[in-house]
C-alpha cells in the first residue's frame, strides 16, 4: 500500500441548518414564520407539523380565555358573578366591580338576614325574601360545584406532576 493512495475524510458531525430547512415545504415554512417559529430551527417536516399544531392550539386557548382586569376567571364563575350582581341590584346591595364572588355572596346573605329581621310579618316582604334566598342558594350551589371542579383539576395536575417527577427520576 502506497502513501499516495491514502485519503482522509474529515467530518465532524456539522449539520447545516439551511439544508434542514430546505427539506420543509414552502407552505410549512410560511406557517412556521407566521407563528413566529424560525424554520431553520426545525429538522424535519413532522417536527414542523407538530410545532405548528402546538402553536395553533396555544393560540386558540389564549383567544378563548376571558380576561377580568388581568385576572383569569373561569367562564362559569364569571357568569355566576353576573348573576350575583343582578341579584344584588334587585336587593339594593351595592357591589364594586372588583369584588370576588364569595364576598358578594356573603354580602347578599347578610342583607337577607337583615331583611328577615325587618319583615315583621309582612307577607309580601317575606315572599320577596324567600325568592332572594332561593336565588342565592342556587348561585351558592353552582359556585360550590365550580370550586369542586377546580379542586379536581388541581388534584389531577398535581398527580400528573408527581408522575412526571417519578418517571424522570426527580423524586
Amino acid at each position: 500500500m502506497s502513501v499516495n493512495s491514502i485519503s482522509t475524510s474529515s467530518s465532524f458531525g456539522y449539520v447545516d441548518t439551511s439544508q434542514c430547512s430546505n427539506k420543509l415545504s414552502d407552505s410549512t415554512k410560511r406557517k412556521l414564520q407566521a407563528l413566529g417559529i424560525d424554520p431553520s430551527s426545525v429538522t424535519s417536516e413532522t417536527q414542523a407539523q407538530a410545532l405548528i399544531a402546538s402553536a395553533q392550539q396555544k393560540q386558540q386557548i389564549q383567544q378563548t380565555k376571558p380576561n377580568d382586569n388581568n385576572k383569569q376567571v373561569n367562564s362559569s364563575e364569571s357568569e355566576l358573578i353576573s348573576q350575583a350582581k343582578t341579584l344584588a341590584s334587585k336587593m339594593g346591595v351595592s357591589v364594586s366591580s372588583n369584588e370576588t364572588l364569595s364576598d358578594i355572596l356573603s354580602s347578599l346573605s347578610s342583607k337577607i338576614s337583615s331583611m328577615s329581621a325587618e319583615a315583621n310579618g309582612d307577607t309580601t316582604k317575606i315572599q320577596d325574601i324567600k325568592q332572594f334566598q332561593s336565588e342565592l342558594f342556587s348561585i351558592q350551589s353552582q359556585y360550590s360545584s365550580v370550586q369542586q371542579s377546580d379542586n379536581n383539576l388541581f388534584s389531577a395536575m398535581n398527580m400528573t406532576a408527581n408522575m412526571n417527577k417519578y418517571i424522570l427520576g426527580l423524586s
